[in-house]
């Protein structure tokens, strides 16, 4: 499959923010990676026939096409298949809008269940049971079977007794937990830097004049003059309806529509001794191949990685 693009702009941009994240640095080492996955020999290829007719429109690709491209150039340039499904988004290489946060569950939980959970089985952790607790008829993840079974619910993690939680009759869609990407309220720092922060007080996205950066759960932030959270703002829980909504509304307002780092820690959070999302949090660190650079308002934060 060759995809068509109408210049070189998207593939450029999507090359360049490559090379800043993969091991081997050298932009063209990125761009021979991403010809070939778009369908080009090399790269001279793309940049000589990038119009030509016989290839699929980026606005035509289904999802599966996207999430495979996803995938492929994870495998083909060695990179975390989050950094790809980022910069891909943040590059609009597959499409001229970003995709909706919807969307960009919807991509990351289908990896999920493709590179880390498999096919779903009872008593399979990562499969998507119900919780019957209380008369509710909840979808949470299976963590780890017995007594107790442990869960993870969209608000966090949690138990139940083994008769709470029930094997469906048919496959449950996967989701991406509010815990994990749904904003819980906003830091200012004193440059007048923004900081949004989750639940679990990890940063998630720092906003300045300048640019909108994701930002390592395992940062300290520094400099901070004033918190705001948005479930005081709202009607119902932090992950309520009128909540969520406000939370979203705000990070499409700072044109944000692609996952926090926070999101990865995902898989972790199914090892057997991981028993909290702190613990999730320094996995994710001690697994990192390389550290990113640190903001100026942030260190790390000895508290998680002590």
């Amino acid at each position: 499959m060759r995809i068509q693009f109408l210049d070189l702009d998207r593939p450029k941009q999507a090359a360049k923010y490559l090379s800043r994240v993969a091991a081997e640095p050298k932009l063209s080492h990125t761009q021979e990676g991403l010809a070939r996955v778009l369908g080009y020999r090399d790269w001279h290829d793309l940049s000589a026939n990038f119009h030509d007719d016989r290839g699929i429109r980026p606005c035509d690709l289904s999802f599966e096409d996207s999430l495979h491209i996803i995938l492929d150039l994870a495998d083909i340039l060695g990179l975390p298949y989050s950094e790809v499904q980022y910069v891909v988004s943040r590059a609009r290489l597959l499409r001229a809008t970003p995709w909706s946060l919807e969307e960009q569950m919807m991509l990351r939980s289908s990896i999920w269940r493709r590179r880390h959970f498999g096919a779903p089985g009872r008593g399979k952790p990562g499969t998507v049971v119900k919780d019957k607790a209380y008369g509710a008829n909840t979808p949470v993840y299976l963590r780890r079977a017995g007594r107790p079974t442990y869960l993870l619910f969209d608000t966090g993690l949690g138990e139940r007794a083994d008769f709470e939680v029930a094997m469906p009759g048919v496959v449950l869609p996967d989701f991406v937990p509010s815990r994990l990407w749904l904003p819980y309220g906003i830091w200012k720092l004193r440059d007048g830097t923004e900081v949004i922060f989750s639940r679990d007080y990890f940063p998630m996205w720092g906003i300045s004049e300048s640019r909108v950066e994701r930002l390592a759960p395992w940062l300290w932030i520094n400099n901070i003059v004033d918190q705001s959270h948005f479930w005081k703002s709202g009607v119902g829980g932090w992950a309520g309806t009128s909540v969520r909504q406000m939370a979203i509304d705000n990070l499409a307002a700072k044109r944000i529509f692609e996952l926090p780092k926070l999101v990865d820690i995902m898989p972790q959070l199914f090892e057997a001794d991981v028993d909290s999302m702190k613990d999730a949090v320094k996995m994710l660190y001690l697994a990192a191949s390389c550290g990113d650079a640190l903001p100026s308002y942030g260190d790390l934060n000895m508290r998680v990685l002590g």
